[in-house]
């Protein structure tokens, strides 16, 4: 018989991991939700065109990376390779895009890249979008927003940051870049030649050590910036200067998709692989002017969930929780046994019950409990349930006591929490 596997790229998240994922999620959106973000789902399929048009034709997600098929109806179909253009759709679809959004997401997206470690062809990433604000100040509030997250996490990863200017500023110095940079273009791998030809701007973010140092003389893209977008980045980088946010400028920063402008950002960790990004963003003014002809401000960040467990060293060991295994020595007794687990349930939300379903021998089921990691084990046999009682034993201690149901909620109360 054929023995089936994940898709490569693919990988099964498992028991032992899932709950690193859901801590880490639950303290994204606690912190987003308190800076006033709300949640968005959107489809994991979408129009192939809505990422051609936002993301841009040339970038490698578009022409290398989407999984896309044509449907039965001939349409073509891709699945989400990032957040924010479905963000974007929504709002302009269902008449939000008028007024002021602040949003957040977190889900599963596909691009077909190499796998290697942290990075996988289904991910997961949390995203915030702040939509219809023009100033610094939306700016300066969502890189508050990360900072509150890795302070959160007890993080500290790099800031990065950079302008890239206005649409006018960029076609100004991407003329000035090309002219520089087809001095070498022999010395270009041809998929740097393909960027060069389409979007210089794509290399300045290379990790190539060579093209890093032919682009040391590039003129800076700061002398190219028109007296708006550097004032919107001065008053930025004060707020953040003020407000005690480290942060280093990085003129090749430059992120790879079509829809940015003005400030864009990374945060990076400590280490010196060359996939080290595990926060990135910036803003897109000119994102929903393709979706629905009307320039709206817009800005926002996502976050690498796999790249952010692994740097942050998530436990997979449930710290938070009590784990409670019952224990019954006969069937007759389930129903009891359900009566002490829900009672047990209703004490914390921190307490999770386990039920063995052996009923027979008291020391192979305690071998069970302490390979599940159980820190206690309810056991109840004929006396016990006879009498309105329960044997709990403390599985790293060893201490047992014989404790009555009416009494037992107390004594978890006053021993255990």
């Amino acid at each position: 018989m054929k023995k089936f596997q994940s898709v490569r790229g693919m990988r099964d998240i498992l028991p032992n991991e899932t709950k690193s994922y859901r801590d880490l999620e639950s303290k994204l959106m606690c912190s987003a939700n308190q800076f006033g973000f709300k949640e968005i789902k959107t489809p994991i399929l979408e129009d192939t065109n809505l990422f051609i048009k936002s993301i841009g034709g040339g970038t490698d997600i578009v022409d290398k990376e989407m999984y896309s098929f044509v449907d039965s109806k001939k349409n073509s179909i891709s699945m989400r390779p990032e957040g924010t253009a479905s963000c974007a759709r929504a709002l302009v679809e269902h008449g939000l895009n008028e007024s002021i959004n602040k949003i957040w997401y977190s889900g599963p997206f596909f691009r077909h890249e190499r796998p290697q470690k942290g990075r996988y062809r289904q991910f997961h990433q949390f995203g915030v979008e702040f939509i219809g604000v023009n100033s610094y100040e939306a700016d300066f509030e969502i890189i508050s927003l990360a900072n509150n997250i890795w302070s959160n996490l007890n993080l500290n990863p790099r800031l990065t940051i950079n302008s890239i200017g206005d649409i006018k500023d960029r076609k100004n110095y991407k003329e000035v870049l090309l002219e520089y940079l087809v001095k070498y273009k022999n010395d270009l791998t041809e998929s740097e030649k393909h960027k060069l030809e389409n979007n210089p701007l794509r290399l300045l973010d290379t990790k190539n050590k060579n093209l890093k140092k032919i682009l040391e003389d590039a003129p800076k893209i700061s002398t190219y910036l028109s007296k708006e977008s550097k004032l919107h980045f001065e008053k930025l980088l004060e707020s953040l200067d003020n407000s005690n946010i480290k942060y280093l400028k990085d003129e090749n920063l430059v992120r790879g998709l079509d829809y940015y402008n003005r400030t864009v950002f990374e945060y990076l960790d400590d280490t010196e692989n060359t996939q080290n990004t595990i926060c990135a963003g910036g803003r897109y003014d000119y994102l929903f002017e393709t979706l629905c002809d009307k320039k709206i401000p817009a800005l926002g960040f996502a976050i690498g969930i796999e790249r952010l467990i692994e740097y942050a060293d998530f436990s997979n060991e449930n710290k938070d929780t009590i784990n409670f295994y019952m224990i019954v020595l006969d069937v007759k007794d389930h129903l009891y046994s359900q009566e002490i687990a829900h009672l047990i349930r209703g004490i914390s939300k921190q307490f999770i019950v386990s039920n063995s379903y052996n009923y027979k021998n008291l020391k192979s089921q305690l071998k069970k409990a302490d390979k599940l990691s159980a820190d206690y084990c309810v056991i109840i046999g004929n006396e016990e349930s006879k009498k309105n009682t329960c044997q709990l034993k403390n599985m790293s201690s060893g201490q047992q006591e014989n404790i009555h149901i009416d009494k037992l909620k107390n004594y978890i109360k006053d021993k255990i929490l």
